[in-house]
């Protein structure tokens, strides 16, 4: 084959102009946090953070005000709370609607777009990235209503998201930081009651685990009907392992090593053994790897992204 003939088979990707707005999609404790801080980095864009969400919800900016002296981590992870500390979007939906997912409440869309205003006021011409867990499964209707957005989604290993989201609810319940963040609000109230119960506490963290699994078969179907040229499909778990070769797979979005720099800086030691995984979970990491797998060969072919050497 000539080179003109592989180049017209695998055209070299070229990438586009930076995107105004930058969804970072995962479950809870699927790494977003981290990602979300090193693509900030890698693209010289703003964020949601705990500073901007304090100019809107009190009882988080009466937190930040009132913080002792020394570290204070979020309670759910290890993470330190600073005014720059990147967080869920979805808390300033849930303080103005009562609903933390962005289509869970007919203003919420209005207000994330006011939201990304906001901040793209702050440093204009940068690109504006968003995390919030409750997206996940939404992606093509989130493009729909940004139509200059892209969408990095994220996958973890189920077992070691379970094992995470049931350590973090059990620390966040005697969390200061996680009470100022809901607002002090019935919600959060209700969450304690629920965590404090006996009984209640199992049944919860046992409903979270099976929602959790259903969504992850659901998404493994829809993302395969996603525009290949807006979404990014990376693996925590890849991330962790190299760096560099698990950013590759975003570089028809940002500079992926500037994002493998990033993500070693943002991401935390591991300092547990991957979770114990049952057939049901090694099912499901399969349907999802090979979803992810599937699209990002389909953006090879399609001139997108880089073949890996």
């Amino acid at each position: 084959m000539t080179t003109a003939e592989s180049t017209a088979l695998h055209p070299t990707p070229t990438r586009p102009a930076q995107p105004r707005v930058l969804f970072i999609n995962g479950f809870h404790r699927s790494g977003t946090t981290v990602v979300a801080s090193a693509v900030t980095e890698a693209i010289g864009g703003v964020t949601t953070t705990v500073g901007v969400l304090a100019r809107h919800i009190p009882t988080l900016d009466t937190f930040l005000s009132t913080l002792p002296h020394g570290p204070v981590d979020r309670g759910a992870d290890r993470l330190e709370v600073t005014p720059q500390t990147a967080e869920e979007y979805g808390f300033l939906l849930q303080y103005r609607t009562g609903k933390q997912a962005l289509y869970g409440h007919r203003d919420a869309l209005q207000l994330l777009r006011e939201h990304v205003a906001e901040l793209a006021a702050e440093a204009p011409q940068t690109t504006v990235v968003l995390k919030n867990p409750w997206e996940v499964g939404h992606e093509a209707q989130v493009l729909d209503d940004f139509p200059d957005a892209r969408v990095i989604i994220l996958r973890r290993r189920l077992a070691d998201i379970e094992r995470s989201v049931d350590k973090a609810l059990l620390r966040a319940s005697s969390s200061a930081y996680f009470r100022a963040l809901h607002g002090d609000s019935e919600h959060y109230h209700r969450l304690q009651r629920l965590l404090a119960s006996r009984w209640k506490r199992p049944v919860l963290l046992w409903v979270l685990r099976l929602v959790t699994r259903r969504r992850a078969w659901r998404l493994a179907g829809s993302v395969r009907e996603l525009p290949l040229d807006r979404v990014a499909f990376l693996s925590y778990d890849e991330l962790r392992a190299d760096p560099n070769a698990g950013a590759a797979c975003a570089a028809h979005l940002l500079d992926p090593q500037a994002l493998a720099e990033a993500f070693t800086k943002h991401a935390f030691a591991e300092r547990d053994a991957p979770a114990p995984s049952s057939t049901v979970h090694r099912a499901l990491d399969r349907r999802w790897k090979r979803a992810w797998d599937e699209m990002r060969a389909a953006q090879v072919r399609a001139g997108i992204v880089a073949m890996a050497h």
